[in-house]
């Protein structure tokens, strides 16, 4: 585990210096009016921009390409997410990348997930979609379709996590166990089912998310303030316990 994880620390280490040398390219691709915007150059095509270089390019309308994909993006960004599991035939682009039978709507006040880290936490969620102007109030549970290492800081102050998509591999998963976050994954439209200020009984072990009342006296408290126990990988941990600073 240590070599992998060193492995993967080297990799991304070498993607930064990769990355700086594009960052580069766009101000000079900007400099010679080839783009509109430096940061335009990550909407472009690897061979697109060596070839450019080269001399071996066989479209030089850089802004056009830039503004078809732009349009490609946006247009993603309306469409739903691929599911989980789906069936292709013939040319690939051509499919719905869907279920051949609709999921059926999340309802009732329960939902079933992959525990990947014990623990038994009863606080109010906090649904987030993008880290970058996310502010989650410690002591919430953060409710997220996925993360990435980009969501590392947010992490701390979470009672909890639910995710969405994910394994007992994925990144959720494994900064969950390291930080000892009660967290849940792979859990059918969670995002959807709950929204922020619900309140609701993970158990990290089991996978199991109920929805509950608010507590009373927490229920008042803008900030409540979780206390973790710490989990232990050679015993059962004990659940969180919520209290209002009193």
């Amino acid at each position: 585990m240590r070599d992998r994880e060193n492995l993967r620390f080297e990799r991304t280490r070498l993607f930064g210096r990769v990355r700086q040398i594009f960052v580069e390219l766009g101000k000079r691709f900007y400099g010679q009016d080839w783009l509109n915007s430096p940061r335009d150059i990550f909407y472009l095509e690897l061979n697109e921009i060596l070839g450019l270089i080269d001399g071996t390019s066989t479209c030089t309308n850089l802004k056009g390409l830039v503004a078809l994909r732009q349009a490609e993006f946006e247009r993603y960004r309306q469409l739903p997410a691929p599911s989980d599991r789906f069936e292709t035939h013939g040319i690939v682009y051509q499919n719905p990348f869907q279920p051949k039978t609709a999921a059926k709507p999340t309802s009732g006040d329960s939902l079933q997930g992959m525990g990947c880290c014990p623990g038994i936490v009863r606080a109010p969620v906090q649904v987030i979609t993008d880290p970058r102007r996310a502010n989650l109030r410690r002591g919430c549970i953060l409710v997220a379709e996925r993360t990435d290492p980009g969501w590392i800081m947010l992490f701390p102050a979470a009672a909890g996590l639910l995710v969405e998509r994910g394994s007992l591999l994925s990144h959720s998963a494994i900064v969950a166990r390291e930080m000892g976050i009660p967290a849940i994954v792979s859990i059918p439209n969670v995002t959807q089912w709950l929204k922020d200020g619900d309140w609701v009984e993970m158990d990290g072990s089991t996978g199991i998310i109920r929805r509950i009342e608010p507590e009373g006296a927490i229920a008042e408290n803008d900030s409540p303030e979780i206390i973790p126990s710490l989990n232990s990988p050679d015993s059962s941990p004990p659940p969180l316990e919520i209290s209002n600073g009193q």
